[in-house]
């Protein structure tokens, strides 16, 4: 089972529900938490946001925290809110700790962008033409992640 402690931020209305302000993870709360609920992972909040990061917001994750949470608590640890977060940022997270990333805005942002370019041809109305190229979007995407997550080959790890 997996738990959350402290809050994700919200980018618009389209993305998953979160707060106004972020509360972020205290290491000695996560390790109570941790051991009067018995969970199996946690998801910590270091300052990511659901959805995708306007022009006015700037994606900035609190590694530093991280780095307390995982030195204070041992299962292994989430984030939600991962699209759309700088790439090193995600990187040095996964290095401190991070084991499961949610990043189901990037997903959806690679397949509604090639399913526009797709549209964009007004002859196009078939189905079976409109959806492979935004699947395969996904997919490219996709696997940037696992390498950036450095999750490619681990599978039967889990």
């Amino acid at each position: 089972m997996e738990g959350e402690l402290g809050t994700i931020g919200m980018t618009d209305s389209q993305a998953e529900e979160g707060s106004d302000a972020i509360i972020y993870t205290d290491p000695e709360d996560a390790l109570a938490f941790v051991e009067s609920t018995g969970v199996d992972s946690l998801a910590v909040a270091i300052g990511t946001y659901h959805g995708i990061y306007p022009k006015t917001l700037k994606p900035e994750l609190r590694l530093d925290l991280l780095k307390q949470i995982k030195d204070t608590i041992s299962i292994p640890l989430v984030l939600h809110g991962g699209s759309n977060n700088p790439d090193d940022e995600v990187a040095e997270a996964v290095n401190l700790g991070i084991n499961k990333i949610n990043i189901s805005s990037d997903i959806k942002v690679a397949y509604h962008m090639k399913m526009r370019e797709v549209l964009a041809d007004q002859s196009v109305r078939e189905p079976l033409i409109i959806q492979p190229p935004c699947i395969e979007a996904m997919k490219v995407v996709a696997g940037q992640k696992i390498d950036l997550f450095d999750t490619a080959g681990k599978a039967s790890l889990y």
